[in-house]
């Protein structure tokens, strides 16, 4: 019994080490666990050589051999432990860090469930004070106008099995069927969203709105995945154009600015001015775009020009957005829609407060 708990021992060391250790430092470690009592010890020694040929006849460890003087080194046979996943107190904590801020609401699906049972069962070596503090201290507050709509288990488990196995699906879609090779499963704004290659065409599905999956034959490679799929989102009536923001003083320090704070996902440039903080970005005409930019605490607008459209060339813009055009006439032009969108959805506003 106690030769097999020794052998438990020095793979738990080798696992939560995540490298090669030298004989006396796996000596120095069963000191530490109590199950020797001194690094200098010939017996122990040879208890523990014995222990670790043990383990190497059986390949669960490998000897690493060393140049010159140095004593041999031991690892665990990456081959037998493939699944078996090793850590260190500092990564299982900020692991469970990480979770923190995944949507409750969503926690509860079968997938993202098992997920959070390995941080659960990886949390049972934190002290139940340090539990607590992790769950008092770390978590993600909605936006206000953030939206949650309950998913169905079954569909969500087969849209994701569908995208691990490169498979074409068959679903109904409002009503609606439609036969699909699943390759994205994105979050907006609260809400689950499916992409996927419908006849070799991008589009994007609310997942909530997806019923009865099924399982097709045909199967796609990532490399044809990757040439057919060319953006995220590709809605009809939204074009990419340049254009700024002024933005308070207030809004942000100069270390900030300096240090690349951005206020927009496709913000490039920001900088301090007499009037304020310019924020440069890549803007799009549709409602989408104009209703999120609303919120914001905006002093102005700062139109398309020949210093905006050389600042975008400088940063190879059309390699992160290849639709963006270096046309002065072409982005005024969708900068003038996207204001006429932006006064639209703001007198419908005004309509609904006036009320």
């Amino acid at each position: 019994m106690e030769k097999f708990h020794l052998l438990i021992e020095i793979l738990k060391i080798l696992i939560k080490a995540n490298r090669s250790l030298e004989t006396g430092e796996l000596h120095r470690e069963l000191v530490k666990a109590g199950l020797f009592s001194n690094c200098e010890d010939r017996v122990e020694r040879r208890k523990l050589l014995r222990a670790l040929s043990t383990l190497e006849s059986l390949g669960y460890v490998e000897a690493v051999e060393s140049k010159g003087r140095k004593p041999f080194s031991w690892k665990l046979n990456a081959e037998k432990f493939r699944f078996l996943t090793s850590y260190t107190s500092d990564e299982l904590i900020s692991v469970a860090i990480l979770f923190s801020f995944f949507p409750r609401h969503y926690r509860h699906l079968p997938f993202f469930q098992k997920a959070f049972n390995v941080v659960e069962r990886f949390e049972r070596e934190l002290s139940e004070e340090e539990r607590g503090l992790l769950r008092f201290s770390f978590e993600r507050i909605p936006i206000p106008n953030e939206r949650f709509v309950k998913l169905n288990p079954s569909v969500v488990e087969k849209l994701i099995g569908a995208i691990l196995e490169n498979r074409k699906v068959y679903f109904h879609y409002r009503g609606k069927p439609f036969r699909v090779f699943p390759v994205k499963f994105f979050t907006y704004n609260g809400l689950f969203y499916l992409g996927a290659l419908d006849n070799s065409i991008y589009r994007n599905f609310l997942v909530s709105r997806i019923e009865s999956v099924e399982f097709l034959a045909e199967r796609i490679s990532l490399e044809e995945k990757r040439r057919l799929v060319q953006e995220t989102f590709k809605i009809p009536d939204e074009e990419p154009f340049l254009f700024g923001a002024l933005f308070p003083e207030s809004y942000a320090t100069k270390k900030e600015i300096d240090n690349g704070l951005r206020f927009f996902p496709t913000q490039f440039h920001s900088r301090f001015t007499d009037r304020g903080i310019e924020v440069f970005l890549i803007g799009f005409t549709g409602k989408r775009f104009v209703s999120w930019f609303l919120v914001e605490k905006v002093l102005a607008l700062i139109p398309p020009s020949r210093e905006l459209i050389k600042m975008a060339q400088d940063f190879n813009l059309k390699e992160r957005e290849p639709r963006l055009s270096y046309s002065l006439k072409v982005n005024e032009e969708r900068f003038r829609r996207f204001k006429e969108k932006g006064l639209e959805i703001l007198k419908l506003r005004m309509s609904v407060f006036n009320d």
